[in-house]
């Protein structure tokens, strides 16, 4: 029997403990695909070119916005997504961002950490709640 190809993405990949373990790297480099994928659905509305497509969801996407935008929504984490954001945060990374200062790519990390734990324990309203308010952020910008 195949599968609906949404159960891929809606399945949890492991428990919240089983989350919770996990490098906080992997779990933003999870987040930061799970995070594109939004970004670049809320802009296809636009009908763009791609180029410009490209461009403005690497505006949104780029660290710094990350970082905003995490900052933002900190007040509404809960204690253990706090303690997630803050594991990702301050994980020891070897890279850095180009075009980002040393905070703004530790708070996106954080930010991705976040998505990707939210993401991988299957917690998909709470991932809701947070897409939503990005989405009302973005519109108080425009």
């Amino acid at each position: 029997m195949e599968k609906d190809v949404r159960e891929y993405f809606s399945a949890p990949l492991w428990t919240e403990s089983e989350a919770r373990g996990q490098n906080p790297l992997v779990l933003a480099y999870i987040g930061d695909g799970v995070y594109e994928v939004f970004v670049r659905s809320k802009i296809l509305h636009k009908r763009e070119k791609v180029s410009r497509l490209h461009r403005a969801s690497a505006n949104h996407a780029k660290a710094s916005a990350q970082a905003e935008i995490a900052l933002k929504l900190e007040p509404l984490f809960t204690e253990e997504e706090a303690a997630i954001f803050k594991r990702g945060r301050n994980t020891h990374q070897k890279t850095m961002a180009k075009h980002a200062s040393v905070a703004d790519y530790r708070n996106a990390t954080g930010f991705e950490c976040l998505i990707g734990y939210l993401y991988t324990s299957g917690q998909s309203e709470r991932l809701r709640t947070y897409f939503t308010e990005i989405e009302r952020i973005w519109d108080d910008e425009s």
